[in-house]
């Protein structure tokens, strides 16, 4: 009996050492994001070869450097033509180290020296601006930060695979060097203006985005590195993309295979009728600062190639999927029609006084949920034609 009895309190010592261990590993991940986005990721001094926004696995236990101290991480961005940005977050307890201690100390000196004890911040955001306007918090928390005179809430987000097109991708395994895309899900138009209200913000635009990123990398077997992705975009990154994409296809010399795809706000100018994208950073009082369709459509098209395809989940006539920026004044557009030149094809959510409605079951958009279920289902092999007959179904 004395024997079981040694026995059963060695056992629940060993369990109970790995308690800690088990539930927080001596690894975390971190979500690092900045605005602009696009900025090389520092940590403790080392080049962590990712950009933001990025997801990061970081060690608990960290040994003190001449950059950090014990414990503590030290997060700097690096972005052309910007300041460095540094933030320091100094790890702290987490409340299992409490229960090793409280119940027998040997758990409590292997998660110590493992460093399972310790947590960080699982989301740090940094405004590349020169004002060390650093914020970090634990998940599911909104950052709050104040850009000027705009009390701006800014989220990092995760993707989370809900919709069955978001899951059982189908992946061929081939990718062609010549491939290139920009991807856009332009959701949260309120936090970057002071004067709009959530009901604005176009639902699911980032899923969207998310998902057809996928849809790229594994179907459409475009590099991760030809890929340029941006969530909530504002005008210049929009436009400095197009640039990039521009030189791009003058680059491949004929051979480049471009993919555009773009969810959120469409806009038509009301005087002069013609159809604008929307940056996050635009209302509806400003449709001709943001991205005009047809000039779009030059840029693509400006140098030859083998083929530029264009997928917009949007609307031009001033409605939304849940309230569009003119809405408010009960404004509906006839935008004017855009004729196409050289080897571009578009496939838009709407046209006319259409407009592009979410699928909240699913949560995407209407248009791109049977984009993606079609090139699910077909594994990205479907002619053009019969993707366009479907889509119109």
């Amino acid at each position: 009996m004395k024997t079981f009895r040694f026995f059963l309190m060695i056992s629940l010592t060993l369990f109970l050492s790995s308690c800690a261990t088990i539930v927080y590993t001596p690894y975390q991940k971190v979500t690092v994001n900045s605005d602009p986005q696009g900025a090389n990721i520092f940590i403790n001094g080392i080049d962590t070869k990712k950009t933001t926004p990025s997801e990061i696995t970081v060690k608990r236990k960290q040994i003190p450097t001449n950059i950090n101290g014990k414990n503590e991480l030290v997060y700097t961005l690096k972005k052309e033509n910007y300041p460095d940005a540094v933030f320091r977050d100094k790890s702290k307890s987490n409340f299992l180290t409490v229960i090793d201690w409280y119940m027998i100390a040997v758990p409590g000196l292997i998660d110590q020296s493992s460093g399972a004890n310790r947590t960080y911040a699982d989301q740090v955001f940094m405004k590349l601006d020169g004002t060390n306007n650093a914020s970090a918090k634990t998940t599911n928390e909104p950052i709050k930060e104040q850009v000027g005179n705009i009390s701006a809430k800014t989220t990092v987000y995760r993707f989370e695979k809900i919709s069955d097109v978001d899951r059982s991708i189908p992946q061929t395994g081939k990718t062609n060097p010549n491939r290139y895309a920009l991807i856009i899900g332009n959701e949260d138009y309120s936090s970057h203006q002071i004067d709009l209200t959530s009901e604005i913000n176009v639902d699911f635009a980032r899923n969207d985005a998310c998902a057809f990123k996928e849809y790229a990398l594994n179907t459409l077997g475009i590099p991760e590195k030809n890929i340029i992705f941006l969530l909530d975009a504002t005008t210049g990154q929009i436009n400095q993309s197009i640039s990039k994409l521009n030189l791009i296809i003058k680059n491949t010399q004929g051979n480049g295979d471009v993919f555009v795809y773009y969810a959120g706000h469409g806009l038509p100018d009301e005087a002069t009728k013609e159809a604008y994208l929307m940056p996050v950073d635009l209302d509806g009082k400003n449709a001709r600062d943001g991205i005009k369709l047809k000039d779009l459509y030059s840029r693509l098209t400006e140098f030859p190639s083998k083929k530029v395809t264009v997928f917009i989940d949007a609307c031009f006539s001033g409605g939304a999927r849940n309230q569009g920026l003119l809405a408010a004044r009960g404004v509906k557009i006839q935008p004017k029609e855009i004729p196409l030149n050289g080897k571009l094809v578009v496939f838009a959510a709407s046209s006319g006084n259409q407009s592009s409605l979410p699928y909240k079951e699913k949560q995407h958009g209407f248009f791109t949920y049977y984009l993606l279920k079609k090139l699910q289902e077909s594994k990205g092999d479907i002619s053009y034609n019969e993707l366009s007959k479907y889509l119109r179904m």
